[in-house]
C-alpha cells in the first residue's frame, strides 16, 4: 500500500490516519473505474471542493494494477491510500443480528468506520463476509460495507430507512428504471430472503448475490435471480478510463 497526503501535490506520508471525517473508495482496474465522478461528488458534498489539480495528480498513481484507492479528509488533511483490491466475491454471506445501530452519521462514509469494526468483531459469525445493520424493528437497512436490495419478481426493493447513498445502488436503480422495472422501498425482513433474491452492492465487489443470512442457528438461503449474470456483466462492463 502507498500512502499520500496532499500538500499542493501528493507526497508520500509516514504518519497514521487521524480521525476520518469523510471517506470515499472505489475499485480502479488498470486505470479504469466505474462511476468515479459520482464517488468524487459524494465526497465533495461533505468534505468540500477538492483542490485544483487533485484529481489530475491522483489518476497517474492509479494507472496500473487492480486497486482499491481511498481518499479521506482527516484532521484537515486530504489523504490518499493506494491499496491492492481483493478479487471480487462471487457471492456474499451475511450475519443477521438484531443489535443497536452502530451508526452516528449514516449518510456520511467514514466517521463510523471504527464503530463498524467493533460491531463486526462483536457480532459477525465466522464464515460470513459482513454484518447487517437493522432498524429498531429488525428490518435490514444495509451492511457495514455495502448496500442491500431485494427482488420481488421484476420489482427492485430498496430498504425503507436511512442508509449511505451507495453509488453502486444508484447505478442499479438507474438501470432498473431504464428497463422500465418498478423500484420501491420496503421493509426488508430476513424471512423474506427465503423467497426473494437479495443482492449485496458496493464499488469493490459490484453486484454480489447474498448466498445466506445467518441468524444464530438459523440460515436463510435466498434464491438466485434469473437475470443475475446479465446484471453482473453489465456492471463490470461499466469500467472506463477516467
Amino acid at each position: 500500500m502507498r500512502k499520500y497526503a496532499w500538500r499542493g501535490s501528493f507526497v508520500e506520508r509516514d504518519f497514521p490516519d487521524g480521525p476520518l471525517e469523510v471517506v470515499d473508495s472505489w475499485r480502479h482496474s488498470s486505470g479504469r473505474a466505474h462511476g468515479l465522478e459520482a464517488h468524487l461528488a459524494r465526497f465533495v458534498r461533505t468534505a468540500g471542493p477538492l483542490p485544483a489539480g487533485f484529481v489530475d495528480a491522483m489518476l497517474p498513481l492509479l494507472a496500473e494494477g487492480e486497486l482499491f484507492p481511498r481518499i479521506a479528509l482527516s484532521a484537515g488533511l486530504l489523504l490518499l491510500d493506494v491499496r491492492p483490491a481483493p478479487a471480487p466475491r462471487a457471492c456474499t454471506a451475511l450475519t443477521y443480528v438484531t443489535a443497536d445501530d452502530p451508526r452516528t452519521k449514516p449518510e456520511v462514509k467514514g466517521p463510523d468506520f471504527a464503530a463498524f469494526r467493533a460491531y463486526r468483531s462483536r457480532y459477525q459469525v465466522a464464515g460470513t463476509d459482513d454484518t447487517v445493520i437493522v432498524d429498531a424493528e429488525g428490518a435490514m437497512l444495509e451492511t457495514t460495507t455495502g448496500a442491500l436490495v431485494m427482488w420481488d419478481g421484476d420489482t427492485l426493493c430498496l430498504p425503507d430507512g436511512v442508509w449511505l447513498p451507495s453509488i453502486t445502488l444508484h447505478q442499479v436503480v438507474a438501470r432498473a428504471e431504464s428497463l422500465g422495472l418498478p423500484v420501491e422501498r420496503r421493509r426488508l425482513l430476513p424471512g423474506a430472503g427465503a423467497e426473494h433474491p437479495l443482492w449485496f452492492l458496493n464499488s469493490l465487489h459490484g453486484i454480489s448475490p447474498v448466498s445466506e443470512l445467518r441468524d444464530g442457528t438459523r440460515v436463510v438461503t435466498p434464491p438466485a435471480h434469473p437475470s443475475f449474470d446479465e446484471w453482473r456483466d453489465w456492471w463490470w462492463g461499466g469500467f472506463t478510463v477516467e
